[in-house]
């Protein structure tokens, strides 16, 4: 039986530094000693800074704009941990939309000539 090679999980979150371990962008976490990289997920502060650097804040009373915390919708003040649910899911949405595209029609090889012939 050949051994299945492990390959690194695709993380959206790698894009940013982690404030945790201070990993660097692209790079995996590591366990609290840097010793060994965490192959199956990464920290929740890496989840969070990525959220808040990659999309608006779509919570009413929030509406943070990227690279900017989000605000308790009542009080206005920071949130001490975390994001807004519904920013971790635009993010998410985000990162899916540029990372999946579906397939270019069989009999077209240049997106933009197509477009451009079809009067887009």
């Amino acid at each position: 039986m050949i051994p299945i090679p492990r390959q690194r999980p695709a993380f959206p979150q790698l894009a940013v530094l982690c404030p945790w371990c201070h990993s660097a962008p692209g790079e995996l976490c590591t366990s609290h000693r840097g010793r060994r990289a965490r192959r199956d997920d990464t920290h929740t502060a890496r989840r969070t800074a990525w959220a808040i650097n990659t999309a608006t804040c779509p919570t009413a009373g929030c509406e943070a704009a990227p690279g900017s915390p989000c605000r308790s919708a009542t009080t206005g003040l920071q949130l001490t941990t975390g994001v807004h649910a519904a920013r971790d899911a635009a993010a998410e949405r985000a990162a899916t939309c540029t990372t999946h595209q579906p397939p270019l029609p069989a009999n077209v090889t240049d997106l933009t000539t197509h477009r451009r012939n079809r009067g887009h």
